[in-house]
């Protein structure tokens, strides 16, 4: 086994740790199994629910990835050029701070009334939690680019698309993938929530429902599948991070 991988190994031990405290409090007794029920229990969800599973995580997951799509499409351009340009910056400042401030589950009752009970107001609010992180990270990494650079591309009169393609974007690279791994995080937990109250499918939805049965084994599987995808989701951007970032190693004491 390689180092690295026996090292990344040791993050399981809190997670071991948690089950095992978990598994002596139902031995315990500290609570009734119907609002507590054992690790095994929980793992017989899985056979016992398997498909249902299945099919409310899958929709999950596609609403947050089209959600944290479209953000991307909108928030990494325009990122780029309020960094770039001062005066764009000052322009939108106000407004972007002002609106990344509002809570995205107090656009619900919104999102519902404009849109009704369905997948687009839960992929309206997962966008809108994406954008911010995206948004803000994206100019960060654009303000951050050395001066040297764009000093030397415009000695050499390089054309401004040159300056934004080759320069600025490369630059801002690193910002940008801590920016999408925050707006993965956001729009999880908001899918999440707006799944309990305006979706009647995804795993919030399926959380909510068995609660109202007292299917508590079934809730806790379906925490224990939102904390694995997100985690899942979190490596492989962090893996395509390191791709698309090589020249930073050797350069920052951890790319991340």
């Amino acid at each position: 086994m390689r180092p690295w991988r026996a090292g990344r190994l040791v993050g399981l031990l809190p997670i071991l740790a948690l089950i095992g405290a978990w598994q002596v409090a139902v031995s315990a007794g500290l609570y009734p199994p119907v609002l507590l029920p054992s690790p095994g229990k929980v793992a017989g969800a899985f056979v016992q629910w398997g498909p249902v599973i299945a099919a409310n995580a899958g929709a999950s997951v596609l609403r947050v990835l089209i959600g944290v799509g479209l953000a991307f499409v909108v928030a990494v351009p325009l990122g780029l050029l309020i960094g770039r340009y001062p005066r764009l910056d000052r322009l939108t400042d106000w407004s972007i701070q002002a609106f990344r401030s509002v809570p995205p589950i107090s656009l619900i009752p919104l999102a519902m009334l404009f849109f009704g009970i369905g997948d687009l107001p839960a992929i309206v609010l997962i966008f809108v939690s994406a954008l911010w992180p995206l948004l803000m990270n994206t100019i960060f990494g654009v303000r951050g680019i050395e001066r040297t650079l764009l000093k030397v591309a415009a000695s050499a009169r390089a054309g401004e698309m040159l300056v934004l393609r080759d320069i600025v974007l490369p630059a801002a690279l690193p910002s940008i993938f801590t920016g999408l791994r925050l707006a993965i995080g956001g729009g999880w937990l908001t899918v999440v929530t707006a799944e309990m109250i305006a979706v009647k499918s995804g795993l919030g939805y399926m959380i909510l429902n068995a609660q109202m049965t007292f299917r508590t084994e079934l809730i806790f599987a379906g925490i224990v599948v939102i904390g694995a995808i997100g985690l899942l989701a979190d490596q492989m951007v962090r893996r395509l991070r390191a791709r698309a970032c090589r020249w930073q190693d050797g350069l920052v004491a951890s790319p991340g």
